[in-house]
């Protein structure tokens, strides 16, 4: 038995039994290159690796009968949700200013800190709910809203019971500012898929294609924002793997990195990759796990290095001083935004600089030396926000 959970089991048993293991890669691969090719009109055609890639790995024995099931199922929702995102007429006289994109390791503070922009710096930011409902549903803005809240609030809770863990990790609602990757999963072209189906190659192919195309899906969302004439602030580990096509759509969009001990971030991130494994793999080996991120984690912060020897607009921060002293920082990134610091009313959200990430129920037989004799060459440039 591949799962812990009963439930689970029996459902991946069943599979097996109508001989539906197996997910028809003709059929299926034509059908997501169908829904990109809508999607992407500027890069037909280019994508027909990348989804045999993807089809190919859930169909290898590393994936449980549920879990390649269950991936393909929300992959196609999603992806249909991005169809109906890109029918959307748009008004070509609506103009927004580019965006600032909060980076940083998973598990680093970027949350805490993309929060404390919004509270501080009257910044906007995507909920929840419009990152997973982009597309209107009603004409009525009060019942479109609730609308497509409810339907945000369906599909969380049904991720909620797959991997029930996650919200004590990572608390959730339908009015949080979220991650970005929420919305890169309608468009399928997700970073994010990495990390869920441990799986580097699709992540190298998907740097070797035009991934300016994802960022334009971003610009058309703020677009569509009623607060469109507001700086947004963006948030999400991926985007560091994709800076270069950030700039190519927002050549002017500020971009704000969060540093914290590496070990920390690994220990506490590999909790959150354990939790989403077990649903697609079953049982996990925990030692896999923390190689992996620690893999994940030294392509992140060399991408992001690489940038920054071509650009100085990066602004580092420190998360040990975020949280000791943030008022110091929160001046400090005010001058360096050139922004006033507008306290909002609603800043609740800000307020979550507690180290409570470090307990963790399994061993990942990964050592602090391990990760720092890894990640040496991040200590030797960013020493001084690591501290």
């Amino acid at each position: 038995m591949r799962y812990s959970r009963l439930d689970l089991s029996i459902i991946d048993r069943l599979i097996s039994l109508l001989g539906q293991s197996k997910i028809n890669k003709s059929k299926t691969s034509t059908s997501i290159l169908k829904k990109l090719n809508h999607i992407y009109t500027d890069n037909k055609n280019e994508y027909s690796k990348i989804v045999d890639l993807y089809i190919d790995h859930l169909n290898s024995d590393l994936m449980t009968n549920f879990g390649r099931r269950a991936h393909i199922c929300l992959s196609l929702i999603s992806l249909n949700e991005g169809v109906n995102f890109s029918n959307i007429t748009m008004k070509d006289s609506v103009d927004i200013v580019d965006p600032l994109f909060v980076i940083g390791l998973p598990r680093s503070g970027t949350t805490n800190l993309h929060n404390m922009l919004i509270d501080n710096f009257n910044y906007s930011g995507l909920k929840y709910w419009k990152l997973t409902s982009p597309n209107p549903i009603f004409d009525n803005n009060s019942l479109d809203t609730l609308a497509r809240k409810t339907r945000s609030l369906l599909g969380f809770c049904l991720y909620r019971y797959l991997v029930p863990s996650i919200q004590s990790m990572h608390k959730v609602k339908m009015t949080t500012y979220e991650e970005c990757w929420h919305f890169q999963k309608i468009m399928f072209l997700c970073y994010n898929y990495v990390i869920q189906l441990k799986f580097f190659e699709f992540g190298d192919e998907l740097l070797n294609v035009d991934t300016s195309c994802i960022y334009k899906q971003y610009k058309r969302l703020i677009q569509q924002s009623t607060e469109f004439d507001k700086v947004y602030a963006l948030k999400c580990p991926d985007h560091m793997m994709f800076l270069d096509s950030i700039d190519k759509v927002f050549p002017k969009s500020e971009i704000v990195w969060i540093h914290r001990d590496p070990y920390d971030s690994l220990i506490s991130y590999c909790s959150m990759v354990n939790s989403v494994w077990e649903l697609f793999f079953g049982i996990t080996d925990k030692k896999e796990v923390g190689q992996f991120v620690l893999e994940l984690f030294d392509r992140m912060i060399k991408r992001t290095i690489s940038y920054q020897s071509k650009n100085d607009k990066i602004i580092n921060i420190s998360y040990n001083k975020l949280i000791s002293n943030r008022e110091k920082v929160i001046n400090e990134l005010s001058e360096k935004l050139d922004r006033k610091i507008e306290i909002s009313k609603k800043a609740t959200q800000s307020n979550f600089f507690k180290n409570k990430y470090n307990k963790n129920k399994y061993d990942y037989r990964i050592s602090r030396d391990e990760v720092y004799d890894r990640l040496s060459y991040y200590n030797d440039n960013f020493s001084d926000y690591l501290k």
